[in-house]
């Protein structure tokens, strides 16, 4: 018997609210901004009840939740795609990796606001979580690093807050907007001083 038989008519129920919701809080987001949605007006668009919605989110943040795990599928997608092309070392794997963080910035900004900018007390459930998790890992083992050493795991997530914060001057309005072209050479020099100075993972003299 197969998994969708064996559930209820009451979880299969909830369980198209939850996919199409999904879709329509995520096009809501594309068009107009994380602002934009709103309990209400999702469930109008639905055509169902605030309280059928609840029933099968929880709460609006539960939604949130839900589209920015697709977002952060479509992040791991576009950095495992840069890998694949990447130069053959470790400096240059990771500028690889940051490239298409920055692209996704730019092309994305939207999807880019409700992951890493929308102000919001959300837990990460276990499926952002996990993806957050993978894509550190990712990042460690293209500089060569060791995902089980802590030293490393903290090294790697203080180059990426450093490149997170280049990003976000880079690709979203502000009165200290960085250039993005002066952005993406600066974050090549500053990923290549942070190899520089953690010998465990720097390739050796002239590689990268």
């Amino acid at each position: 018997m197969s998994t969708q038989a064996k559930l209820s008519r009451r979880d299969r129920n909830l369980a198209d609210i939850r996919n199409r919701a999904t879709t329509v809080a995520e096009r809501i987001v594309l068009e107009k901004g994380g602002g934009a949605l709103s309990a209400r007006g999702l469930a109008n668009e639905l055509g169902i009840s605030v309280g059928s919605l609840y029933n099968a989110f929880g709460d609006l943040d539960g939604v949130v939740r839900a589209v920015n795990a697709r977002c952060a599928d479509r992040l791991a997608q576009a950095l495992r795609g840069a890998l694949k092309t990447a130069p053959d070392t470790p400096r240059g794997r990771v500028i690889a990796i940051g490239e298409a963080y920055f692209d996704f910035a730019h092309a994305e900004p939207r999807r880019w606001y409700m992951l890493f900018e929308r102000d919001s007390d959300l837990q990460l459930d276990f499926k952002t979580t996990e993806l957050q998790e993978g894509l550190l890992e990712m990042l460690i083992r293209a500089g060569d690093g060791d995902p089980t050493n802590e030293q490393h795991r903290q090294f790697f997530l203080l180059l990426w807050a450093s490149v997170h914060g280049l990003v976000s001057l880079a690709c979203r309005p502000s009165i200290v907007m960085i250039q993005p072209e002066v952005a993406r050479q600066y974050m090549h020099d500053l990923i290549g001083a942070a190899f520089r100075n953690f010998p465990e993972t720097a390739p050796p003299p002239g590689e990268g």
